[in-house]
């Protein structure tokens, strides 16, 4: 057994030898840092084009009730509606016939502002179809209705809001002690991203790459944002 031992460390030896007196491929390429050789610049991802800002005549539709409201809002052009219905007591829907469909869904008395049309290569909105208890006014604006923030200033308000943050801001929190449920899109490049998406008080923290416009969901509850 010691015999059989002591020839295979003499082997193993051998081995050793042979392997150090030649190169072997390793069949994993080059080691970067090597000497003589330049490791590769690091990928570097371009921030996405701020939303379209184009522009359009304010355009108001008043009702009672239920009702399909034809607009006259251009179909490129990205818009905002500001619903208001004070003494509804029931369900208020607010729906298009484009591919942003569902724009309001409440209970009881309502203030706010959504948008739509803002998604690129997406069907636009042609009509409103609006379910309501009492009399409503719809208004559809464009970007230059939006509240602005400024950067590191706190930004406090109650229901639905679209806002226009400024160049320069990376980052955002969003604070609520409403008791639904809340959320936050952030739009770039035609695309969205859903920032929030909590129901209960919360404090949140995500980027948010400025020019850009964001969306808050919470009709029935206060909320503040702060872009810094």
């Amino acid at each position: 057994m010691t015999r059989v031992r002591g020839r295979v460390a003499v082997l193993l030896l051998a081995g050793l030898v042979t392997a150090s007196c030649s190169v072997q491929p390793s069949g994993h390429g080059v080691l970067l840092g090597s000497p003589g050789l330049d490791a590769p610049s690091p990928t570097s991802v371009a921030p996405p084009p701020p939303p379209r800002r184009l522009e359009a005549p304010t355009e108001t539709h008043t009702g009672k009730g239920d009702a399909t409201v034809q607009l006259s809002w251009p179909t490129d052009v990205p818009g905002y509606l500001t619903f208001d219905c004070p003494r509804c007591d029931s369900n208020i829907f607010v729906h298009t016939d484009g591919d942003e469909n569902s724009l309001i869904n409440a209970i009881g008395a309502y203030h706010g502002t959504v948008w739509f049309n803002v998604t690129e290569g997406r069907d636009p909105s042609r009509t409103l179809t609006i379910t309501a208890n009492s009399s409503w006014t719809a208004t559809l604006s464009d970007h230059r209705t939006l509240p602005t923030l400024t950067a590191g200033k706190p930004y406090s308000a109650k229901g639905d809001a679209v806002l226009s943050i400024p160049a320069g801001v990376t980052h955002a929190t969003f604070k609520t002690a409403s008791r639904g449920n809340s959320a936050v899109w952030v739009q770039g490049g035609g695309t969205m991203d859903l920032a929030v998406n909590e129901i209960g008080a919360t404090t949140a923290d995500f980027p948010v790459p400025g020019p850009t416009l964001v969306e808050v969901q919470a009709y029935e509850g206060q909320w503040t944002f702060t872009a810094s």
